[in-house]
C-alpha cells in the first residue's frame, strides 16, 4: 500500500532535477525530492564544512537560464546573490597570461601576449562565438531537447544542417600544440560533460562563448545553488526527503506507478518519476523490468575519465595580485588535457567574517587509473606543487586542505596543530566525463528524456553534457515540458510572494 501519493518524485542530485521539481511545483504539481544523500553537496573536514564543488551558474541573460529564472521569480534574487565574474576567466598558459571579458579586453589581451598572432586568433575566436550563436535560438525554444518526437528532430535537424561539422577545427591554422588551442581545450574539457578525447567543435564553441559571456558565482558554492531551488520546491508545497534510497520501481500496465524505497521499506505512489542521476544507477533498480531502449541508452554511455576535485579554504592574502576568479591552467599544451596538466581553479566570494576564502582545483583523471591504489593520493600532492606555482605562498595562508574523492585525511595549518591527526574522509564518486557511441543532438546531446517505460524520465548531466551547467537547465525546462505541458503558469501565489518579500 502507498504511505503517500505525489504528482511527480524526482529522485537524485543532479541540479536538472532540482530545476525540473522547482519548475513542476510551480506549475501546481506536488513534487517529492529524495536520494539528494547520494551526492552531497558538502563534507567535513578538520572541523571545516567544505562545498564539493562552486556554485556557478551559466550567464542568466541567456535564454536557456533566464527562462527557468523568470519563472521561479529568481531573476532579481540571481543578480543580487551571485555576482559576475570579472574577468570571466583567466588562461594561465606556459608563457602567458590571458584574461577574457567584454570584446574589448580580448584584443588588448592579444597585443600584448601575442602580437604577431592578433589576427589568426581573432579570427579563430570569432569562428567559435559564430557557431555558438546558432545554439542560442533552439536552446532558448520550447522544445525537448534532446528531441523526443518526430517534428522536434526536424527542427533540430535544421539547426545541425547550419552547425560545423563536428570534426571540424575552427582554430585553424593555429597549431596542434598552440598555447591557445589548448587553453581552450581544458576549457571545454573542464566546463563540459564530454572527455577530452571526446569533444568537438560544437562543445568547444559552446564552452568559450558561455565562459567568455560571464559566468554567475552563486557565494556558498553548490550548496547554495541546490538551496535556491530547494526553497521554491517548499514554498510551493513540494517536500525534499534526503535519507530515502529507491530499490524497486512498482510497474502497473506498462508504466512506473510507485518507487519502494528504504530505510522503512515504503512505497511511494506517483504519476511521473524523474530520475536525476546516471542512467546506469536506474537499470540497475529497474532490474528485469528495465527496457530494451534504457539498456541500449546506459549500454551506450561510458566513463573515459573522472573529475577530481580539491576543496581549500586559504586566507585572503594567499592570493596573488591579478588571479581571476576563474582560471584554466595548462602546464604544457604538447600533452594531454588531464591531471595536473589541466586545471580548473575557482576561488569564491571571501568571507569577511572568518578572513578566508574557499577555493576549488578540478582537474580530469582516467577511468582506468582513478580507481588504482594509491593513485589518487600521488594525484594530490602532484596538484599541491602546481598549486604552489600559481599561487606560490599558498600554503602559508592554507586552513584546511581536503578531497571528497581521495579517502584521504584533510590537510590543516601548520599554524594550528590539531592534538590528535585529523581523521580520514570518506570517499565519494567522482563526476564522469563521457564518451558515447549515441546519436548526439546538435553535437552537444546523448541520452534522450524519455526511457521506453511511461512515466519514467530522465533529466541529469547525461542528456545535454555538451552544455555542462547550461544543459541541465534545459534538460529540466524538457522533463517539465514533458510532463506538465509547454505553458506554465505566469501568476505567483501569494504565499510566494509574501515569503519574497521577507
Amino acid at each position: 500500500m502507498d504511505t503517500s501519493y505525489f504528482d511527480a518524485v524526482v529522485c537524485g542530485a543532479d541540479l536538472a532535477g532540482l530545476v525540473a521539481a522547482a519548475l513542476l511545483g510551480r506549475r501546481g504539481m506536488r513534487v517529492l525530492v529524495c536520494g539528494l544523500d547520494r551526492a552531497p553537496a558538502t563534507f567535513t573536514a578538520g572541523g571545516y564544512t567544505l562545498s564539493r564543488e562552486p556554485g556557478l551558474i551559466p550567464p542568466p541573460d541567456s535564454e536557456s537560464v533566464a527562462r527557468v529564472l523568470r519563472e521561479l521569480n529568481y531573476v532579481q534574487i540571481v543578480r543580487r546573490r551571485a555576482p559576475a565574474l570579472q574577468p570571466a576567466f583567466q588562461l594561465v598558459l606556459p608563457k602567458h597570461r590571458l584574461d577574457f571579458g567584454p570584446a574589448e579586453t580580448i584584443p588588448r589581451e592579444l597585443a600584448r601576449e601575442f602580437p604577431a598572432e592578433i589576427v589568426p586568433i581573432t579570427q579563430a575566436l570569432g569562428r567559435l562565438q559564430q557557431t555558438s550563436a546558432i545554439l542560442d535560438p533552439i536552446l532558448g525554444s520550447d522544445l525537448t531537447l534532446p528531441p523526443d518526437g518526430f517534428w522536434e528532430r526536424r527542427e533540430v535537424g535544421r539547426v545541425e544542417n547550419q552547425l560545423a561539422p563536428a570534426n571540424a577545427d575552427l582554430l585553424a591554422p593555429l597549431g596542434a600544440d598552440h598555447p591557445i588551442r589548448a587553453g581552450l581545450g581544458a576549457l571545454a574539457a573542464l566546463s563540459s560533460g564530454f572527455a577530452p578525447v571526446d569533444l568537438n567543435a560544437v562543445v568547444q564553441a559552446r564552452s568559450y562563448d558561455l565562459a567568455r559571456r560571464g559566468l554567475f558565482r552563486l557565494e556558498g558554492g553548490l550548496t547554495a545553488l541546490q538551496a535556491l531551488f530547494l526553497d521554491r520546491i517548499g514554498t510551493s508545497s513540494g517536500e525534499v526527503r534526503d535519507k530515502l534510497t529507491p530499490v524497486e520501481l512498482v510497474m502497473k500496465r506498462g508504466r512506473v506507478a510507485g518507487l519502494r524505497v528504504r530505510p522503512r521499506d515504503e512505497t511511494i505512489g506517483l504519476d511521473h518519476l524523474i530520475w536525476a542521476g546516471p542512467v546506469a544507477g536506474l537499470v540497475q533498480i529497474c532490474g528485469d523490468k528495465a527496457s530494451r531502449k534504457l539498456k541500449e541508452v546506459a549500454a551506450g554511455m561510458r566513463p573515459s575519465c573522472y573529475r577530481y576535485t580539491l576543496c581549500l579554504l586559504l586566507r585572503p592574502d594567499a592570493l596573488p595580485q591579478g588571479m581571476a576568479a576563474r582560471v584554466i591552467a595548462v602546464r604544457d599544451p604538447a600533452q594531454p588535457l588531464i591531471e595536473d596538466n589541466a586545471l580548473s581553479i575557482t576561488v569564491g566570494a571571501e568571507d569577511r567574517q572568518r578572513a578566508h576564502v574557499p577555493m576549488w582545483v578540478e582537474c580530469l583523471v582516467p577511468a582506468a587509473a582513478a580507481s588504482g591504489e594509491g593513485y589518487l593520493a600521488v594525484l594530490r600532492a602532484r596538484l599541491k606543487e602546481r598549486i604552489g606555482r600559481i599561487l606560490p605562498f599558498f600554503e602559508r595562508h592554507l586552513l584546511v586542505l581536503a578531497s571528497p574523492h581521495d579517502g584521504l585525511p584533510p590537510e590543516l595549518s601548520a599554524a594550528e596543530p590539531s592534538l590528535e591527526p585529523p581523521e580520514p574522509i570518506p570517499a565519494t564518486p567522482m563526476a564522469p566525463a563521457l564518451a558515447s557511441d549515441l546519436p548526439r543532438a546538435l553535437a552537444v546531446g546523448m541520452a534522450p528524456h524519455a526511457t521506453g517505460i511511461k512515466n519514467l524520465y530522465l533529466a541529469s548531466v547525461e542528456n545535454l553534457p555538451g552544455l555542462g551547467r547550461e544543459g541541465e537547465f534545459v534538460s529540466a525546462w524538457g522533463a517539465a515540458r514533458l510532463i506538465a505541458g509547454p505553458r506554465p503558469k505566469q501568476e505567483a501565489n501569494r504565499r510566494e510572494i509574501l515569503i519574497e518579500d521577507a
